[in-house]
């Protein structure tokens, strides 16, 4: 896109641009259109050619003039050109495109920091200092306060997301773009280790196909960002007349007439970083507003960087203390399992050095206990520490209740526990995860036993099958105290346990974790009977994210019987 800034005529200050191929400069019209009434109406014409554009004179009554000399022929044009047609004077930008760079992918050297060592004497205009009063615009009277106000309720829209800092002020540079003329601009970010300023967005405007280090890079005064800095306000600079606080920075002359604006990014009276925006004077010169509007902008920005480096700190604070409540409860749990081992080999050694079988059998049966506990303890953290698919294939839900019967019958006995099923047998097989749904079924009838208080308790498993909702109901049922009220909302956190250093306050965690894994939905209620109920809703489809194929072989296959009829119980034999 041929770019066309008009310096002189009743057009001035207006930025033109061709968005075809073949664009016409004339009076009125449907290309480039200038309200100067010495243009021809078809005065001359823009044409994208292979390497850039050329400038051809359509036969004007005034004539078409390329640097002053009149085109008699197609002209290629170059960045710079002045173009006069009329009483017109444009200056051709050349064919724009704009680039930006964020954090580590800004090149190498793309961005200079001068050491003083180049040579331009520069004024402050105007200076705005950087603080709540700064953010204070005038009442949107002209056009430009309105587009003002715009432009800062669009930073507070960015500065509510809580974006990274280098995505934040990408975002809000891009807004600046929007709404100012800048060609490049450069927000700089102090290290909080070396305090050294670097650039950590870089965005510009420049010959499409040309990269800004082609054209010799972007060089920034140090001297500017230093007066910023030290002053914490935002200034207005201009090459035009000399100021002698700028003396001893000798880059800005490099920079040709270029119009500057640098604002202190602060917060909390900290400095965190500048925005630095410059543009030619021939395309244009800022003023005390946009200097005003800029600082504003900066002054938000950095409350949004600070804000965001407090959250940031603050889950940092969180994961750690999560982290320390995890070892805590881990390592106690640990120490009481190695405990129960160390007491039983203990027994287990007294027994063989009497050869008393009874005490070595007792010792090995705490040893082996907590060999269990140890075991399920893995199982637990394995199943709960990473996402993992569930390997899903047609089983029968009555059959992963006999088996966790039979496991838990002896722990049952030890607590004069009665353990009774009734299982449904119209219940069909559907695609399940045997052991993520074995681990579920254990970690809540083991629950379930450790609440029983004295020699009465009861725990009730059934299997239901609701064709109408596709889906099966796992409850186990318990006679014991409940759940207190109070300890219903972090029931399924992980390493909240009512067991004290008895549990490790997974098993809930990772049961809720599987369930949805399949597709279901697990939850408690209160039966009106007293004690606690668990619910387990598998649905009898596959779940979204597994795959199983519920018309297998085995799923067509006559299901497995549990040995009991519907409505039958088993109950222990008490000791």
């Amino acid at each position: 896109m041929a770019t066309l800034i008009v310096l002189q005529g009743p057009d001035k200050g207006r930025t033109l641009r061709a968005s075809d191929d073949l664009c016409v400069i004339g009076r009125g019209g449907s290309g480039i259109a200038l309200s100067d009434p010495t243009v021809s109406r078809r005065h001359a014409e823009l044409h994208l050619v292979v390497g850039g554009w050329q400038l051809s004179d359509l036969n004007s009554v005034n004539g078409t003039f390329l640097n002053g000399v009149r085109v008699a022929k197609p002209m290629r044009l170059k960045h710079g050109d002045q173009i006069r047609v009329g009483s017109t004077l444009m200056v051709y930008a050349g064919d724009e495109s704009v680039q930006q760079y964020a954090g580590a992918g800004i090149p190498r050297d793309l961005v200079t920091l001068d050491a003083g060592s180049l040579t331009l004497d520069s004024s402050v205009v105007a200076s705005v200092p950087s603080s709540e009063d700064s953010v204070v615009l005038a009442a949107p009277e002209t056009a430009y306060a309105v587009k003002a106000w715009n432009m800062l309720r669009e930073v507070g829209n960015v500065i509510a997301s809580l974006l990274p800092t280098d995505q934040l002020l990408a975002r809000v540079l891009d807004l600046v773009f929007q709404e100012i003329e800048v060609e490049r601009g450069v927000v700089f970010v102090r290290d909080e280790e070396t305090s050294e300023l670097l650039p950590e967005v870089v965005k510009f405007k420049g010959p499409a196909g040309v990269s800004q280090a082609e054209l010799g890079g972007i060089i920034t005064s140090r001297t500017i960002i230093r007066h910023v800095v030290d002053s914490r306000e935002g200034v207005l600079c201009s090459n035009v007349v000399a100021d002698k606080r700028f003396q001893s920075g000798k880059s800005v002359q490099n920079l040709g007439m270029r119009s500057v604006i640098c604002a202190p990014i602060v917060a909390r009276e900290r400095i965190l970083g500048v925005i630095y925006l410059d543009c030619p004077v021939t395309r244009h010169t800022y003023g005390e507003q946009e200097l005003r509007l800029i600082t504003a902008v900066g002054y938000q920005a950095g409350l949004a960087i600070d804000n965001a480096r407090l959250v940031q700190q603050h889950m940092q604070q969180e994961r750690l203390a999560a982290a320390g409540e995890t070892v805590a409860y881990l390592s106690h749990y640990i120490k009481n399992l190695l405990q129960g081992m160390r007491s039983g080999a203990d027994i287990v050694q007294r027994g063989l050095e009497k050869r008393d079988i009874l005490m070595t059998a007792q010792g090995w049966r705490i040893v082996e206990k907590n060999l269990d506990r140890s075991y399920n303890l893995m199982l637990n953290m394995l199943a709960f520490s990473k996402p993992r698919e569930p390997r899903l294939e047609p089983v029968q839900l009555n059959r992963i209740v006999d088996d966790v019967h039979e496991l838990v019958q002896r722990q049952a006995d030890d607590r004069r526990v009665m353990l009774l099923t009734d299982l449904d047998e119209a219940a069909p097989p559907i695609p399940l995860d045997y052991d993520g749904i074995h681990q579920v079924l254990l970690n809540i009838v083991t629950n379930a036993i450790d609440a029983m208080e004295g020699d009465h308790g009861v725990i009730h498993v059934r299997t239901h099958y609701q064709p109408e909702k596709s889906r099966i109901v796992l409850a186990v049922a318990d006679n014991g105290p409940g759940i207190p009220a109070s300890m219903r909302d972090q029931l399924f956190d992980p390493f909240k346990s009512s067991k004290g250093h008895g549990g490790t306050g997974l098993g809930l965690a990772v049961a809720r974790k599987i369930v949805r894994e399949h597709g279901g939905e697990i939850e408690v209620v209160d039966p009106p009977e007293g004690g606690a109920e668990f619910r387990v809703y598998l649905p009898i489809s596959p779940s979204p994210r597994g795959k199983g194929d519920t018309q297998g072989p085995a799923a067509r296959g006559a299901p497995r019987s549990s040995g009991k009829s519907a409505g039958q119980s088993t109950a222990p034999k008490r000791p």
